[in-house]
């Protein structure tokens, strides 16, 4: 392990407590990966990702993107 820096962390990053392993091993996904996977139309999942301000790219798991399709599709027109 590195010498802590001022803030009592470790300075390389593979040491740093609470490391998190890859993506893939703690089953994130793109959420381009998520929509193909659960067969999200186009539409949608520009809205989705749009409303919740994501970027491509962005891994989450796979619950909370279907759980962000479902509350997009169960949602009011107009937000009201």
């Amino acid at each position: 392990m590195s010498k802590p820096d001022e803030n009592n962390t470790p300075t390389n990053s593979k040491d740093a407590p609470g490391d998190n392993p890859p993506a893939t091993q703690k089953g994130l996904l793109t959420i381009e990966e998520h929509a193909k996977n659960l067969e999200i139309d186009a539409p949608v999942f520009a809205a989705v990702i749009q409303a919740k301000g994501w970027a491509a790219g962005k891994k989450i798991p796979t619950e909370d993107f279907a759980k962000a399709v479902e509350e997009f599709l169960k949602g009011s027109m107009g937000g009201k």
